[in-house]
């Protein structure tokens, strides 16, 4: 406890001398009255007061203020009535309170007398406060209280305000009218009370009734009328009923006078009241008039309202529609215009003369910024839709702008003008790493433009909530009228016939609404002919991320690449200056001579483009590398990928008769061209459409327009994941193979064995002076079976990893017993295998490709089970289908890689124990043969892998060969 606590209640007890219980009785009394004595009992059981009842109801003893404000607490909380306290106090002037007191006073005091006697003895009942009578006239009090220990709160003010109140009701008068013009509690340096009420009438009559009653009787008695004592008494009775009649009488007279006052009081207030509905009537029917009006025109132009939103919407649908639709044709174009012009740049030096070279690079710059101009005005229209959607994640802001700054040096060197970074590594920010590398670009351009001597400062700094980054230039700076509209979309800062710098007024709008989406803003700051300073903030953490702006689909969606950083030569032409172009070093010709052709053994790819002069030059592009088919449409590409097997697609996604995606979608669909790789070709920009396409299952996805190294760059990458893959799949086919021939070298180990340790019986035997013939034949007998039984394994490992262009029948059960045999090997001598077969019925397919798929199964059933597990291997018929489920009650597999079992490479086991090639292969031998495979597991308790087969397919089918089981095609690298 605390020792300052302990002295406190030590120095001043709950039974301090400070405030008499008789101040509490009115508390008690009127509780119990009012709720019960029961009540009142149980509230001191079950609230922890020092003191008891019988203590509280003993007039002489004494509690502290604060056990008193603790009781006042306490009963007003059980109560629940805010005017306990008030009301409490009103029943102070009654019998059972004062006793014979209240008689007396009723006798022979007056109210003056009660307050007068009341302030006098304040002493004898509270010791902690002092009253003063500051003004005491007819039917008027004004009354002071000051207390040297400060109250708590207003309860015992209250009290106190019930208690003076409550004098007037001794004699049957309403109880006195107080109010409270300032208080101790709230700060005054008293409480200061003011008290009205009505005087009673002196009840003079009946005690001069009385009187003359008596003097009347003694008078009686001595003329003789009467017996002295009877005469007496009885005149004094009538005196005293005569003059209380007499003071009755005036009594209801003064009443009947107030009530009559009261009336009209009353009645005056009714006129005034009814004057006052009056007057609400008629406000309330012009009120409903004008509600009713006002109602009429807010439906009216809720109609129009909706008339216009749905015009509106139907307005953006079109507007969206066109945009895609100009975004397609206007990218066509720019795409032959920049591929041409990109083309012919490349050529040596020797091939155009400096005139021409420097119209080419002008030509490829203006070409550059028409397709700029468009995309900022395709995403200011999508921004302005609503229809952005924004690709999270961390970035390091110092990081992006270090590299951002490297092809801006250039520039800024040649103008003369400081190019630098302020400011630490700060807090990564979740953002679309795209759009803000493209929000600094534009900055930093901007900054670079309207700065010709000087410096060009990028400042980082960050606090508890932003990330800050600040572009501060020294250039021309911007006007203080202008400053309200730069953000403004196709606003110009000088907008005057004559301005000195060019610009569509698109960058600085975009830039506000990208930072808007990101929940971040911008500022300016600026001084015409000083510089400006753009103050960009970006929020720290995850909360500003909002679900409605996020890009929709699998979390697994794999990364879009980021686009490639801006060259010098972009970077001029971001800052659209008119300056003349620059010289550039002769590079090394792409493009090979026009009648050049690929080899014979070149890798075959196929062109699916609708537009003929797209085409006519991819072809031209690609001719010199690649052996080329050719496809106008997704229909006829389709076509021709299933009959002619190339080794790459490469596909537009807008075409008639059917789209790429829809292309895509059939080819990924069909086992024969599951493992084409497709590079798509869109003239959309939007990630929404790139997610569409990777998730149907391109390999790649390229931008219109596009450079024709870039082409032959993700060309010839595509090509080599495939070689990989090719290579992969080959080394997983190996070592299930060296599983096999293990299995086999342990097997062939016994019969070899008894091979050997019997020809030298039989050497003996047939060399010897006595030849024992039926030793010789008893040797040769044992040889010939050691040698069937060599034979026999060699011709069953032949025939398990034997393939074939055609489907046979295979007899699953033998099939699954084979594979079983070959891993015996691997048993450990506690694990059960239980076959269960239920499907007599032979499939149709490739039974060495079928065997591999057994065998990975069985062995990774076998690596998860341990030495005493339980592995069952079962066929069934269901419909025209066939199953077979390799069940084990082994460790199971985490939820969480489920989704990513068949994914290529990805392996469960610890790193160097496997290529994570083996599911991904079983995968697309039964997807070849028409089946599907399925895995169902339990962590902890197990897992079951479903392949289903069909039963009735054509069993002159040709297979399509798997990548590890076709041609490896030589790699065709370009030098």
């Amino acid at each position: 406890m605390n020792p300052l606590a302990a002295d406190n209640e030590t120095a001043h007890p709950d039974n301090a001398p400070e405030v008499s219980v008789r101040t509490t009785s009115t508390l008690l009394l009127y509780f119990e009255r009012r709720y019960g004595a029961s009540r009142l009992a149980d509230v001191f059981r079950r609230h922890t007061f020092s003191l008891s009842l019988d203590y509280l109801r003993t007039a002489t003893n004494f509690i502290s203020l604060r056990f008193l404000e603790k009781l006042a607490d306490v009963l007003v909380a059980e109560s629940g009535d805010p005017q306990f306290m008030r009301k409490a106090g009103l029943s102070m002037a009654g019998p059972e309170a004062l006793g014979f007191a209240y008689y007396m006073v009723r006798a022979f005091g007056s109210l003056e007398i009660c307050f007068r006697k009341t302030v006098e003895l304040s002493y004898s009942y509270n010791r902690v406060g002092q009253f003063e009578i500051e003004q005491l006239e007819r039917e008027r009090l004004v009354l002071a209280y000051r207390s040297t220990v400060p109250e708590n709160g207003r309860h015992i003010c209250e009290l106190r305000m019930g208690q003076f109140a409550s004098f007037p009701t001794i004699w049957g008068l309403p109880p006195a009218e107080v109010s409270e013009s300032q208080c101790q509690v709230q700060g005054a340096d008293c409480c200061r009370y003011h008290l009205r009420w009505m005087d009673p009438l002196p009840v003079w009559g009946r005690y001069i009734g009385l009187l003359s009653g008596a003097l009347g009787g003694v008078g009686a008695s001595m003329l003789g009328l009467g017996h002295p004592a009877f005469s007496v008494t009885s005149m004094s009775l009538f005196g005293v009923s005569l003059g209380s009649w007499i003071d009755l009488r005036r009594e209801m007279r003064r009443k009947d006078e107030a009530l009559n006052e009261q009336a009209e009081g009353m009645m005056g207030s009714l006129n005034e009241l009814q004057q006052r509905y009056d007057e609400m009537f008629r406000i309330n029917v012009a009120l409903e008039d004008r509600v009713a009006a006002r109602t009429r025109e807010l439906t009216e132009a809720n109609v129009r309202l909706e008339a216009a939103l749905a015009k509106q919407k139907e307005l953006d649908r079109l507007k969206s529609e066109f945009f895609d639709n100009v975004s397609h044709e206007l990218r066509t174009p720019l795409t032959l215009i920049l591929l041409t012009l990109d083309s012919l740049l490349q050529r040596g030096p020797e091939e155009f003369q400096a005139p021409v070279r420097a119209h080419l690079e002008t030509m490829n710059r203006s070409a550059s910024r028409l397709l700029r101009l468009i995309n900022n005005l395709l995403d200011l229209t999508k921004l302005e839709a609503g229809k952005t959607k924004l690709r999270h994640e961390p970035l390091d802001i110092q990081g992006c702008l270090s590299s951002l700054l490297v092809p801006f040096e250039v520039l800024a060197d040649k103008k003369g003008v400081a190019l630098e970074l302020e400011g630490s590594v700060t807090t990564p920010v979740h953002v679309d790493v795209g759009r803000i590398e493209s929000v600094f670009q534009n900055l930093i351009s901007n900054a670079l433009k309207f700065t010709n001597q000087g410096s060009v400062t990028v400042r980082l700094r960050e606090d508890d909530t932003w990330v800050h980054v600040e572009v501060i230039d020294t250039g021309v700076g911007i006007a203080a009228q202008d400053l309200g509209v730069i953000f403004d979309r196709f606003a110009q800062a000088d907008s005057s016939g004559t301005r000195r710098f060019g610009g569509t007024g698109i960058g600085l709008a975009l830039v506000k609404e990208t930072l808007a989406l990101h929940t971040g803003g911008i500022e300016v700051s600026s001084e015409l002919g000083k510089g400006s300073n753009f103050h960009v903030r970006l929020r720290k953490g995850t909360a500003h991320v909002r679900d409605e702006h996020l890009v929709q689909g699998n979390k697994e969606e794999p990364t879009l690449p980021r686009p490639p950083r801006p060259r010098s030569a972009d970077v001029a032409a971001m800052l659209e200056a008119p300056e003349p172009p620059m010289p550039i070093p002769a590079v090394e010709a792409l493009a090979a001579p026009p009648d050049a052709e690929a080899s014979p053994d070149a890798p075959r790819v196929l062109i699916v483009e609708d537009e003929p002069e797209i085409r006519g030059f991819l072809r031209q592009v690609l001719k010199p590398y690649y052996r080329l088919l050719e496809a106008t449409n997704g229909e006829e590409g389709l076509k021709t990928a299933q009959t002619e097997r190339p080794d790459l697609i490469v596909s537009d996604v807008m075409m008639p008769v059917m789209s790429g995606i829809q292309m895509l979608a059939a080819l990924r669909g069909s086992p024969e061209t599951v493992d084409i790789p497709i590079i798509m070709l869109t003239a959309r920009q939007e990630v929404e459409a790139k997610v569409e396409g990777l998730n149907m299952g391109a390999n790649d996805y390229m931008a219109k327009p596009f450079s024709p190294r870039e082409m032959l760059a993700r060309i010839e990458a595509q090509l080599r994941l495939r070689d990989a893959a090719v290579r992969a799949a080959e080394n997983e086919r190996l070592a299930a193979t060296g599983l096999l021939t293990s299995g086999f070298a342990h097997e062939v180990r016994n019969p070899l064995n008894g091979l050997m340790n019997a020809l030298l019986p039989l050497r003996e035997s047939l060399t010897s002076g006595t030849p024992d013939t039926a030793m010789a034949v008893a040797m040769l007998d044992l040889i010939e079976e050691c040698g069937q039984r060599i034979r026999g394994l060699a011709e069953g490992l032949l025939s398990f990893v034997r393939t074939g262009s055609k489907s046979v029948a295979v007899d699953l059960g033998a099939s699954l017993d084979a594979s079983v045999q070959a891993l015996s090997w691997r048993l450990p001598p506690g694990m059960k295998v239980e076959r269960e077969y239920q499907c007599p019925d032979p499939v149709w397919g490739d039974p060495g490709s079928l065997n591999q798929v057994w065998v990975n199964l069985l062995d990774n059933a076998v690596r998860a089970v341990g030495p005493d597990g339980v592995i069952k291997v079962v066929t069934a018929r269901e419909g025209t289908d066939v199953v077979v489920s390799v069940i084990d009650n082994g460790v199971g597999i985490k939820p969480e890689h489920m989704e990513r079992l068949f994914q290529p490479f990805f392996s469960t086991r610890d790193a160097g124990e496997g290529t994570g090639l083996g599911l991904s292969l079983c995968q697309r031998i039964i997807l070849r043969q028409g089946g599907r495979i399925r895995i169902f597991s339990d962590y902890g308790k197990g897992t079951r892998v479903e392949v289903r087969l069909p039963l009735e397919v054509d069993p002159d089918r040709i297979l399509p060969p798997l990548l590890s089981e076709g041609r490896p095609r030589q790699p065709h690298w370009r030098t």
